[in-house]
């Protein structure tokens, strides 16, 4: 029973079974030895037949859930922390079992840019900046150069695997879209919008919908499309089975034990950053709320799912250094990895893995403003006085809000980030990795892909 033991997930009823069929053949075949009567074969056939009919020998469950924080450094971190359990507290990401460090330089830059850095996650390359799901020498921008690579949804899909595709960005966003397309140019929304359709991606929920309407419609927000072209990809989804939302009703009324497909459309074009999102028109879900949904839909599957989360708009904050947006779409990232570490926990089959992309905007935590001065000056005594709600955010900062500092800059930056992971092949995520080993840790778990050249552009992998 090798095999079993190495490929199968064998349940107590199957093992219970196989003992009694042990003990039935030591039993018949002494018994055989004993006397000069046959070892009862009708019997022992139907035994065979109920084990062997009755059991599916279906492949172990495998799950594997990436959450990208886009531009996420380690100063945010240390910021929400303080404000939500104290900075002596622990974060839902503290409390995954490995913490490393990743470096981000894509395969012509120092610092890389998100497109490069999804290519590097999803395909276990390290590529040019700007270019989505080909390898390195692709020039951007220009279609008929480089090679395309298939990504580890692509190849979860072909293994049978479910899988989704949750993003708080355009769903055609560079982040996204590394693990569905392969575009010489991340900006080409359209035609990375063309290359939803078919894909069979069970799960697409995010924004964007202003590119997937026809040229000249207007969304159910009032918003007119960007195309440039008559196709309808919403429509065209809708025929392939998917169940179309686009507001935070709609959403609410999906039933995840009857939805098969669902595309989430919930804005324009990128969602509301966490503080603003109660505002927004027409309503939209938290990305807690999506990835919740989400995998409920996907664990429908026995073979199991692949699933990125990307927390988009730490990015966008950062980029504007708007620090308070920063902060609280932080906190909404962590508040969505404790809802994938309760499943996790719950489902030991699930490899988590916590990982941005590069830094941006070089924030730092330099104390707190005291409002009780005049001038509001900083001061590194103490420690922050926040009051949370009953949804974990912030609704007093107690008079000493965290002080958030950032460069000049408003570009992204090249440290190291952290990786923080839980589960079944966490360990190759251990220490000082590569960005291109976390796709290399998936890939692995899922029995994926298969990588056949090593040189210094990472790994090419063949399929």
């Amino acid at each position: 029973m090798f095999f079993l033991k190495n490929n199968f997930h064998i349940s107590l009823r199957w093992k219970i079974l196989y003992i009694f069929l042990l003990r039935f053949l030591k039993h018949e075949f002494n018994h055989f030895q004993e006397s000069t009567m046959s070892f009862a074969p009708k019997t022992l056939i139907i035994i065979i037949s109920i084990f062997l009919g009755s059991y599916s020998f279906s492949a172990a469950e495998k799950n594997v859930i990436l959450i990208i924080p886009d531009g996420c450094s380690m100063a945010m971190w240390a910021s929400i922390r303080a404000m939500t359990v104290g900075a002596d507290g622990l974060l839902n990401v503290d409390k995954l079992a490995v913490q490393g460090r990743c470096r981000t330089y894509s395969a012509d830059a120092l610092i890389t840019d998100s497109a490069a850095a999804a290519t590097a996650y999803a395909c276990g390359i390290k590529t040019v900046n700007g270019v989505l799901g080909k390898d390195a020498t692709t020039v951007l921008g220009d279609s008929l150069t480089g090679k395309p690579v298939m990504n580890i949804l692509e190849m979860a899909k072909k293994a049978g695997y479910s899988t989704g595709l949750i993003t708080t960005d355009y769903l055609q966003g560079a982040t996204p879209g590394g693990f569905y397309t392969h575009r010489s140019n991340r900006n080409w929304y359209e035609l990375i919008a063309d290359d939803l359709v078919g894909k069979g991606i069970e799960v697409v929920m995010g924004g964007g919908r202003e590119y997937m309407i026809p040229k000249g419609a207007i969304d159910e927000e009032g918003s007119p499309s960007q195309r440039k072209d008559n196709r309808n990809i919403i429509r065209e989804m809708q025929k392939d089975g998917y169940t179309y939302v686009y507001n935070s009703v709609g959403f609410n009324a999906v039933d995840p034990e009857t939805t098969k497909k669902l595309l989430g459309l919930f804005n324009p074009g990128d969602m509301q950053f966490e503080l603003n999102r109660a505002k927004d028109k027409a309503g939209e879900p938290g990305l807690w709320e999506m990835t919740a949904k989400t995998i409920e839909i996907l664990s429908k599957n026995k073979k199991g799912f692949f699933l990125l989360v990307e927390a988009a708009l730490i990015d966008h904050a950062a980029h504007s250094h708007k620090t308070q947006e920063w902060l609280w779409d932080g906190i909404a990232c962590d508040k969505t990895v404790g809802v994938v570490m309760d499943f996790a926990k719950k489902n030991k089959n699930t490899l988590l893995i916590v990982v941005p992309d590069h830094g941006c905007g070089g924030p730092h935590l330099a104390g707190m403003y005291d409002l009780s001065k005049p001038d509001s000056a900083i001061v590194a005594s103490g420690f922050p006085r926040y009051i949370l709600g009953k949804d974990g955010f912030p609704y007093s900062d107690g008079g000493k809000p965290v002080a958030i500092q950032w460069i000049k800059s408003t570009g992204h930056t090249g440290e190291d980030v952290t990786v923080s992971a839980f589960g079944p092949g966490s360990q190759d995520l251990d220490g000082v990795i590569q960005n291109i080993d976390v796709f290399k840790a998936m890939a692995s778990y899922l029995g994926v892909g298969k990588q056949t050249k090593k040189n210094d552009k990472g790994y090419q992998v063949d399929y």
